[in-house]
Order: structure tokens, then sequence, then C-alpha cells
């Protein structure tokens, strides 16, 4: 390739020209287009809500327990482990020995930890005296959790019943979130209602928004204005995303729809479409550039280097095909020319060319 290189450079541009010609689909500008583009979407929306001082009190008054964070619980458990597979006989013979355990711990509460690590059938809390350490809602099996969370700190439970067995429970500890002020958690407060109000209000924006578009079909403005919209635009799109290209202009239905021939010959908006959750766009071409051939002196280097690389490839595989007929006929000086004998393997790693 070096070769054919230095040779087609010493040349005139006649041959490399001769090439371009013959090969125009290699020299290929895609079609393009410059478009403007309204986006609907929760974070659209939300830019246009405008809260007052009484809404946001009303909503932290509502929701502070929530946005301050979960409530956590430490427990302690003794299990006899009969999975709910086992038959009656077994899972009562369990029922029975939890029991006997429940009435040791409630005479002797200091005894608790003492008696899970020699009796729980739960590895994995039994050697630290059957502590599970702080959890939330929604950690634990729904019959375990609703006991736990109904204790007081100190209580030691009745024995519950669960898939995995009979389980002696002793509340250790709670945790509560601490409550935070208005002031405090204001931008928290703005954040979460807002998006909670776009959310609500996406479903009947995306009723006028596909509407709108259609309704008016020559122009994207009167929507964008009415719903409080950007309108965006974008140059040197093409139907198949460009390099780094990402949200909107990188969705394949989107550039479907721009380069639709409703779209590109009559210029007008493109349907609503829904390219997201809770996200639709819609867009307008302004301009558009078919697919051409770049002009000669454009590609002129790029086109001497692809002849080049042909040229060199075709005189490699002449130059191979020579020494592949030279080597039958003197196998030994095949074995010479191309090195030691290697072991390959489909499984291991190789540092041969996957072709190979």
């Amino acid at each position: 390739n070096e070769m054919w290189v230095k040779v087609l450079r010493a040349k005139s541009d006649a041959e490399v020209e001769q090439y371009y010609t013959a090969n125009p689909q290699l020299f290929q500008a895609p079609e393009q287009a410059e478009i403007e583009y309204v986006v609907l979407d929760v974070a659209s929306i939300e830019k246009g809500i405008t809260l007052n001082e009484q809404e946001l009190k009303t909503y932290y008054d509502q929701n502070a327990a929530r946005l301050s964070g979960q409530e956590e619980r430490r427990a302690s458990h003794i299990l006899i482990a009969a999975d709910k597979s086992a038959g009656d006989a077994a899972r009562q013979k369990a029922k029975a020995q939890a029991q006997t355990l429940l009435e040791q711990v409630r005479a002797a509460p200091a005894t608790f930890a003492d008696v899970a690590k020699k009796n729980s059938q739960d590895p994995g809390s039994a050697v630290n005296g059957g502590d599970l350490d702080f959890f939330a809602r929604g950690a634990m099996t729904r019959p375990f959790e609703d006991a736990v969370f109904a204790m007081k700190k100190g209580d030691i439970s009745s024995v519950v019943e669960t898939d995995f067995g009979y389980h002696i429970i002793q509340l250790t500890d709670i945790k509560a979130p601490k409550q935070r002020s208005f002031e405090e958690m204001r931008p928290e407060l703005e954040a979460d209602l807002k998006k909670s109000q776009a959310q609500r209000l996406f479903a009947e924006r995306a009723d006028a928004f596909t509407n709108g578009v259609y309704e008016q079909s020559d122009s994207l403005r009167p929507v964008a204005e009415r719903l409080k919209l950007d309108l965006r635009s974008a140059t040197n799109v093409t139907r198949n995303p460009g390099v780094g290209q990402t949200g909107v202009l990188a969705n394949a239905k989107f550039l479907a729809a721009v380069f639709s021939p409703d779209s590109v010959e009559k210029k007008r908006n493109t349907e609503a479409i829904e390219v997201g959750s809770n996200q639709m766009v819609s867009a307008r071409i302004l301009k558009h550039t078919p697919a051409r051939t770049l002009p000669f002196a454009e590609v002129k280097e790029r086109a001497r280097a692809q002849l080049a690389a042909q040229r060199g490839a075709q005189a490699a595989k002449k130059e191979g095909a020579e020494k592949l007929a030279a080597w039958k006929a003197a196998p030994d000086a095949a074995a010479s020319a191309l090195g030691p004998v290697q072991a390959v393997a489909r499984e291991a790693g190789q540092t041969l060319p996957p072709q190979l």
C-alpha cells in the first residue's frame, strides 16, 4: 500500500479523477435537512409552572413526613426454620419449639441474644445474637415487617409465621427521620410539586399538541406559543443519527417522520411523534438538501488514498498467489518463510486475528 501511495502521488490527478468518476457512490454527501422542532415533555411543562406560597405550604403539610425520609427500625429475631413446603407435622413441631423459646425469652428478655445464638436457624443473624440491623419498610417479608412496625422499642413479639418458618422478634431501636422545616425543604418542595403538577398536565396538553401540529400544519410557532414551548432548530440533520447525536435528534422514529414525503415535499409539520415516556415531538423542514456527489476537489485526497488501498490490496493478493504456488512446489521453503508452528484452540485466547 505504501508503494502505491507513492506511485499515485507521483502521477497526475487524471487517474484519481477517473476512479472518482467511476465510483460516485463512494463520495456521497448524505441527504440533509435544516429543521425546527418543538418538544412536549414534563420538563418543558415544569418551566411554565409558577407556584404560590400557599400551595407550597399546603404541600409541605401533606408531604413533609414522606419527603423527610423513611422511618427505620432495628430488630433481632430467633428463627425456627420450616419452609412453607414442609408438611403439617414438621410445621407444627417447629411452631411448638418457637413457642417454648418465646416463653423462655419473655421470662428473661436480657437473654434474647444468647438464646438466638444457641437456637436460631438463621445463619446470617444467629452469630450476632439475631441482630438484623436497621431496615425500612419493604426490606422484609410482609408478616415479619408488619409485626416489627407495630411494636414498641423493647417489645418481644408473639410467634410470627412466614414462608421461612416461625420467628420471635425483639424490637431494639427506632430511627425516626428528622422533620425538617418548611424553609429547609423549600427547594425540594418546589421541584416535587412542579413535577407532580407537570405529570398531571401532560395528558391534556398532549392532546392539544397533537391537534395543534396537525391543524396548523404550515408552522410550529402557534402550538409553541400556545403551550409555552421552546421553538428549537437543528442543521445538518440526516436520516441516520450523526456521530455523537443524542436525544430527540437520534430517535429513528422521529427522523423517519422528518424525511417522510409529506414533510420533505410539502414542508408540513410532522405528526406528533412519541419518542419516550411522557415525551412528544413534532418537526418541520425549513431547507432540504438531497443526497449528492461531493465535488472532486473536496475528496481528491480521499479518492487517491482509496485507489492506492485498492491497488495495494490487488498487488498483495497477486504476490500471495505467487508465493502460494512457489510454496506448494517446495513445501520446505514455506515452512522457513512462515516461521514456527503455533497451536490454536477455539476456547483459549489467541494473539491471532479472529478471521484466521
